[in-house]
């Protein structure tokens, strides 16, 4: 039986914020993409990102854009974002992101968790100003390790740029092209792993105080994170064999660059 699978209904959503001098001053959220300010009590302000769509599959378009102008905000997901097993042509996801005046962001989405057959392209601009911060960490698992699902094969392209003062001083791609099992297997690339994270921070904020950061890197049987600084910029990365040895060497690092380690608890929830 044939399905015309470009006649199934596509989830889409935009969203577009600005904040500036800590009040929101623009949220347009239309279709799956919406955005809650929680009210923790805490002194860092809060957002969280929703997808009711509870999840992406192919045919799926989601833009979002949020400008942050002389503020500081953490910004994270409800949940994991799911990357469902698809056919026809990939989801399509970009994120731009525009800090300027004094502004600090802290950009920590819960994981993305990559389903077999998955089909995602996703694209990743951020544009700082020379006075002020980013703190970004982005994290990705290669199947549902907790349903011991194994990912045969899938398509993920993602693509990340980041300018800071109008410079390109950070591009990176990931383009599985199709992987198969082998791509998990591979010592250069993910050595039986299934779990990535990488930590981009930019701005004197965060890379003056870092001296001792390599104390909270995680170095065990499951869990092995490195850090190195050029450009402005330090990156860290890390792999684990599953999400949940990942989360715990993620906070372990967020709980040096927070304030007598209370990590948000956006992130926590």
């Amino acid at each position: 039986m044939n399905i015309a699978y470009e006649k199934l209904e596509k989830s889409k959503g935009k969203l577009e914020i600005k904040i500036k001098n800590n009040n929101l001053s623009k949220l347009f959220q239309q279709g799956s993409l919406k955005a809650l300010l929680p009210n923790f009590h805490e002194n860092l302000q809060q957002l969280m990102l929703i997808n009711t769509a509870g999840g992406i599959t192919s045919g799926d378009n989601f833009h979002s854009k949020i400008d942050l102008d002389n503020s500081n905000i953490c910004i994270s997901t409800q949940a994991a974002e799911k990357i469902y097993s698809g056919f026809g042509d990939p989801a399509q996801v970009e994120i731009n992101l525009n800090i300027s005046n004094q502004g600090n962001l802290f950009w920590l989405p819960k994981e993305l968790i990559l389903f077999n057959n998955c089909n995602l392209k996703r694209k990743f601009n951020i544009n700082l100003s020379k006075d002020s911060n980013l703190f970004l960490c982005e994290s990705v698992v290669f199947g549902r390790t907790s349903m011991k699902e194994k990912l045969n094969s899938g398509f993920f392209s993602d693509l990340w740029k980041i300018y800071y003062d109008n410079k390109l001083i950070h591009a990176e791609a990931l383009n599985t092209g199709g992987f198969n099992k082998e791509f998990l297997k591979s010592r250069s690339i993910l050595n039986n792993n299934c779990a990535i994270a990488t930590i981009i921070l930019i701005g004197n904020k965060f890379l003056d105080v870092a001296d001792e950061l390599s104390k909270f890197m995680t170095k065990d049987n499951y869990t092995t994170s490195e850090y190195s600084t050029w450009d402005e910029k330090m990156i860290i990365r890390c792999i684990s064999k599953d999400s949940y040895n990942l989360k715990f060497a993620i906070n372990k690092i967020l709980s040096y660059f927070f304030e007598n380690s209370q990590i948000p608890k956006i992130w926590n929830i």
